[in-house]
């Protein structure tokens, strides 16, 4: 367990970590708020982008966000993140915004005890915003974190679900079109959360690549900012902590199942049962045969110099984006 002595000593140290560009994916309530809040609280001049249904919860939150840090900025634009194409229409603008991007943290939940319901994508709704969404965004937004780490600086993207709350699964109907229930759903999005951050984390290892159990948060940035190692930027790690355990054992690791209290977690049976059956490589397959299916292969950004022109006057109040 992390002591929450150390989760302070730590986070009195960010006000070093300047210019941090993170986005928040749902961001303008719970969890993706209050580490909103706390990034501000603790970091110089960090620009976010707060992505979330809720407009007057977003709107008030970045006017706050400014308020609290003297020279950031805060950005908030509504989308649902139940359909692909919207996340692909957000991704496009952040890509022709922004070069390097540090913190990519979702958080956006949609809670039912409906049985399937499928979007006019034809996913369920439940899977799409608590996996399929999530991935797209990391997708579409790697090169922008794999900049940030080969400039040097803090690179991170974290899922917060349910690491740890592993279970069986059915190879052959990952996206439940058939075989559908709730305990169901909430296990193939946990295990395929699971090996989706190592397979991101061979392809693209200047990245931390993480799913948490939502208590994480209680612990401020800490895991943004310290434990993990994607790149080497950061924070100096407090005496009495190590450098956590990647999903497949190995410190620094570069995928990371993390507890509510910052330790590493995962069922290690159910993990390498699927791992023996090469349940990453299927799920990669997968999700990438989903992504062509609805939306097409990854869309790049327009041309823009150095891969974001935030002054260009069609930047500045893009459709949607409320700023202060």
């Amino acid at each position: 367990m992390v002591r929450i002595e150390s989760v302070r000593e730590s986070n009195q140290r960010a006000k070093s970590l300047q210019g941090l560009v993170a986005v928040f994916v749902g961001g303008t309530n719970g969890i993706g708020e209050t580490t909103a809040r706390e990034l501000f609280s603790k970091t110089t001049r960090p620009r976010a982008y707060i992505l979330g249904r809720n407009e007057e919860k977003g709107n008030k939150l970045v006017s706050e966000l400014i308020q609290s840090n003297p020279g950031s900025q805060a950005f908030y634009i509504k989308v649902d993140v139940a359909l692909l194409k919207n996340v692909d229409n957000v991704c496009a603008e952040l890509q022709r915004r922004e070069k390097c991007i540090n913190i990519l943290f979702c958080t956006a939940g949609y809670m039912t005890l409906k049985g399937r319901t499928e979007t006019p994508e034809g996913l369920d709704r439940k899977m799409c915003v608590n996996y399929y969404s999530r991935m797209r965004f990391a997708m579409n937004l790697e090169p922008q974190l794999t900049a940030a780490s080969k400039a040097g600086q803090i690179s991170r993207f974290m899922s917060v679900l349910a690491a740890g709350s592993e279970g069986d699964i059915r190879l052959e109907d990952l996206d439940l079109k058939h075989n559908y229930t709730l305990h169901a759903c909430l296990g193939h999005c946990v295990m395929m959360t699971d090996f989706m951050m190592e397979e991101f984390s061979k392809r693209y290892p200047g990245t931390a690549w993480t799913h948490s159990y939502p208590g994480t948060v209680k612990t401020g940035i800490a895991n943004e900012l310290t434990g993990p190692e994607g790149s080497e930027a950061g924070l100096p790690i407090p005496d009495d902590l190590q450098v956590t355990n990647a999903m497949d054992g190995t410190p620094g690791g570069g995928a990371y199942l993390l507890d509510w209290d910052g330790r590493a977690t995962g069922d290690e049976n159910i993990i390498k049962k699927y791992r023996d059956v090469n349940l990453g490589a299927k799920t990669w397959e997968h999700l990438m045969d989903t992504f062509k299916r609805i939306v097409g292969p990854k869309r790049p950004a327009e041309a823009a110099p150095e891969g974001g022109n935030r002054d260009a006057p069609e930047m500045r109040n893009p459709t949607g984006w409320r700023s202060y």
